[in-house]
């Protein structure tokens, strides 16, 4: 990139070279010291790019070979100064253009937040105008390190950030913490309650005391496990030992879904007729070029803007929109009663799924269908054998006081 640049400040020429002695007129180039690029062999002819200084000291290399040299192009800086070198108001035009240009590249006008995922990147913008990093600020201002300190200590959810500055444009990427899951302490004193209610299924328990038993009906927060034990009970009392319940209880479970299927639907059929609207967002300004008259009944209004930018890093404050205005006719189109229940049966069953864990299993799912005007309604019911224990952890009081007799209570 920087190559193509210098050469075209400094100025070449696109040259073909004929004769029976090419090779040898370009090894006595390279011996003489002058660069040759973008070689490219068309038959007994060779085309080549030279730098002009390079061009003048190939004349001498082209008689001892005895070959032709013809200018195919001529390009870069050199000549367009040349060719404009009487029009001094251009000339003024320019200088001032890349004056701007400077000025502008002294400034950040874009910043580009990669890696968050849970943390909106509006509270993050928000965050960064506080710290005084938002478009329109000096580049020399920004202090790197500082702001991706700024970030890790008023974000907890921010485990790596860094800030790269280059042109102007900023890009912060950052790394977000692990999610920690809900984890109760295996020693902390626990029941297990029933999280839905449901026809108890199968019980496997681990540690604590059932409370329920297979085809018993349980509401939620209904006791299952209790994390009560009893250790020893005779006539001078009873030993209670509290531990962590822990078991695996599956459950039946109900799930009533409802959903309405249009029975007709709308297509758009575009005519074909488009009308575009123009204008330049410059400095969060907008300034509309073209607004055209629309006259259209139904339209789709799309659109597109594009960033200004010379290079990848180097991008200025100026972004081109186009609203584009695209005519259609609405055309209303009926579904059949079997292709209305079959979408309305993928949607159920879209629905259940969203609601339930991957590794239940669904017994059941039954369907009816009430036509509703012009709606199909479905009425599902569906009967699911899942997990329904969740822990519950028991009062601390209840573990100091004890029951009746002996206190054995483990209070860790």
């Amino acid at each position: 990139m920087f190559l193509s640049v210098w050469n075209y400040l400094r100025g070449y020429v696109t040259i073909e070279v004929s004769g029976f002695s090419v090779e040898r007129f370009m090894n006595l180039a390279s011996h003489k010291g002058i660069y040759l690029w973008d070689i490219q062999r068309n038959r007994a002819k060779v085309q080549m790019k030279v730098s002009i200084a390079g061009f003048r000291l190939l004349k001498n290399c082209a008689k001892k070979t005895k070959c032709k040299v013809k200018i195919i192009e001529k390009k870069g800086w050199p000549f367009i100064a040349y060719r404009y070198r009487k029009r001094k108001v251009m000339g003024l035009g320019l200088l001032i253009f890349f004056s701007i240009l400077y000025i502008l590249s002294s400034f950040v006008w874009v910043i580009e937040i990669k890696g968050n995922q849970r943390i909106p990147t509006e509270e993050l913008t928000k965050a960064l105008r506080e710290y005084g990093l938002k478009p329109g600020v000096w580049k020399n201002k920004i202090d790197p390190a500082n702001i991706e300190g700024l970030l890790m200590s008023d974000f907890d959810d921010i485990a790596w950030t860094a800030v790269d500055i280059k042109g102007t444009k900023v890009t912060i990427e950052l790394t977000e913490t692990v999610i920690k899951p809900e984890i109760i302490d295996q020693s902390t004193p626990c029941d297990l309650v029933a999280e839905k209610t449901g026809l108890i299924v199968s019980i496997a328990t681990r540690a604590g005391t059932p409370k329920v038993k297979p085809k018993d009906v349980v509401k939620k927060g209904d006791l299952l496990v209790s994390g009560e034990l009893i250790v020893k009970q005779d006539e001078e009392g009873t030993v209670t030992k509290y531990v962590h319940a822990d078991a695996e209880v599956k459950a039946k479970t109900r799930y009533e879904i409802t959903y309405d299927q249009p029975l007709s639907y709308i297509e758009k059929q575009y005519t074909g007729e488009v009308k575009k609207q123009y204008s330049i967002d410059v400095l969060d300004r907008k300034m509309n070029l073209f607004k055209p008259r629309i006259s259209f009944q139904n339209y789709d209004k799309i659109i597109s803007s594009k960033q200004l930018s010379l290079t990848k890093h180097f991008v200025l404050p100026i972004e081109g929109i186009v609203y584009e205005y695209r005519e259609f006719i609405p055309v209303t189109h009926k579904r059949t009663l079997e292709e209305a229940k079959k979408m309305a049966e993928e949607e159920i069953k879209k629905r259940l799924l969203e609601q339930i864990d991957p590794e239940s299993e669904i017994v059941s799912n039954d369907i009816e269908f009430y036509p509703d005007g012009e709606f199909l309604r479905a009425k599902a019911v569906a009967i699911v054998i899942e997990r329904i224990d969740k822990p519950q952890v028991i009062d601390r009081r209840k573990v100091i006081n004890g029951t009746e007799g002996k206190n054995t209570a483990d209070t860790n």
